[in-house]
């Protein structure tokens, strides 16, 4: 058996963190399903959405359903794997954390087991639904990056268990106009700085702090095709960086494409309108409408025509917006794959079988990632947007 094989049983741990110290849950079985990342809509704003983590185990023991687990809800919870466990046993890498939201059992009287079922949520869940008395939009708190930062710290100031701060080092495209929030849902802010911005934010896989980007790191991710990156091929090769294929979904997406952009004012409905020339010639015009809350700045209004352009630029109806592949190599080892994160560069490659010059590279950031586990195999699903 090849070194460092990995074992369900053996090398991952469903963990929750009581008295100061994780504890792991043990069970006979395990089936894990881990759902995080972003939504695409409209084909041009990436919204926060809340990863989820669903474990189901079984074991003989019924102590908690008599007594009660020591997992309870609220409790922090993580995921984690040993990639090297023979040549690295005390190394392990966390793939899921967040908050336990409920937990079901049932006892199978026929096979006189306990089958409990535990839901968690990440960091998002808090960044999009927390209460806030008031907040300020003035000269100290104007940019993108500005407003994030003390949202940031009035949301900590609720909920302790919450952090955020900027994956990456790209100044704020957009500013917000001056304004008095009060009484209100954080996701409602969030939104519609992010939707001026056109930025991202997620949880983290492994820590729970919370990550936004601006235009400008969103932008920095998106870099050429490269024969030294990690990548997800149909072509079989023994590279620690081929990912090995099993499903891809490609489209061509006319519902998601704007290449026709115009944009206006939420209240003052000053206006910009930009097109893509090229991509009207080649797929046909697709007009779309935008109604954004930002502050324009003063006239030619050059915030909202980037803004526009930004749109436009991104019009592409050819995407890869799914892959799938195992996390484990055809040796049993785990894979790079298992470690990228969301808002990380992905590379997929399609090649014909047929005719090995005919075929699709594309270069994509990934949206979401799903994690499905059970005793026999270890699959993984990645959401691909080529981001604006």
């Amino acid at each position: 058996m090849a070194n460092n094989v990995w074992d369900i049983k053996n090398n991952l741990q469903v963990q929750y963190y009581t008295a100061g110290a994780w504890t792991s849950i043990q069970a006979d079985t395990y089936e894990i399903s881990v759902d995080r990342g972003i939504l695409v809509e409209r084909g041009v704003f990436a919204r926060p959405d809340y990863g989820t983590a669903v474990v189901r185990l079984v074991k003989k023991d019924v102590s908690d359903l008599v007594t009660g687990p020591a997992y309870k809800a609220n409790m922090p919870f993580r995921i984690r794997y040993q990639s090297s466990p023979d040549t690295a046993p005390t190394s392990w890498t966390v793939f899921f954390y967040g908050f336990i939201s409920n937990v079901t059992m049932q006892f199978d009287v026929e096979s006189q087991k306990l089958k409990i079922e535990i839901s968690a949520d990440d960091t998002t869940k808090i960044a999009m639904n927390t209460r806030l008395t008031s907040f300020d939009i003035n000269s100290t708190y104007h940019s993108f990056r500005q407003i994030m930062d003390k949202l940031a710290l009035d949301i900590a100031a609720v909920d302790t268990r919450f952090s955020m701060s900027q994956q990456g080092t790209g100044g704020s495209a957009t500013f917000q106009d001056y304004d008095t929030w009060t009484d209100f849902v954080s996701g409602e802010l969030v939104n519609q700085l992010l939707d001026a911005e056109l930025g991202w934010c997620y949880s983290a896989k492994d820590a729970g702090t919370q990550y936004y980007l601006t235009r400008a790191d969103v932008a920095a991710k998106k870099t050429a095709w490269s024969n030294t990156e990690l990548t997800i091929s149909n072509v079989h090769s023994s590279s620690v960086d081929h990912i090995c294929m099993d499903y891809i979904d490609l489209v061509w997406d006319t519902d998601g494409l704007v290449n026709s952009c115009f944009v206006e004012h939420a209240e003052t409905k000053i206006n910009k309108t930009k097109k893509n020339t090229t991509s009207i010639t080649n797929y046909g015009e697709w007009p779309a409408d935008f109604s954004i809350d930002m502050d324009t700045g003063s006239s030619p209004y050059v915030r909202l025509a980037d803004w526009a352009q930004a749109v436009v630029d991104a019009a592409d109806p050819k995407r890869i917006q799914a892959v799938s592949c195992p996390a484990l190599r055809r040796d049993g080892t785990t894979s790079k794959i298992i470690d990228r994160e969301i808002g990380e560069k992905l590379q997929v490659e399609f090649v014909d079988p047929s005719n090995s010059s005919n075929k699709i590279q594309q270069v994509a950031l990934i949206t979401r990632i799903q994690h499905q586990i059970d005793a026999d195999h270890w699959e993984m699903t990645i959401g691909l947007w080529k981001g604006i």
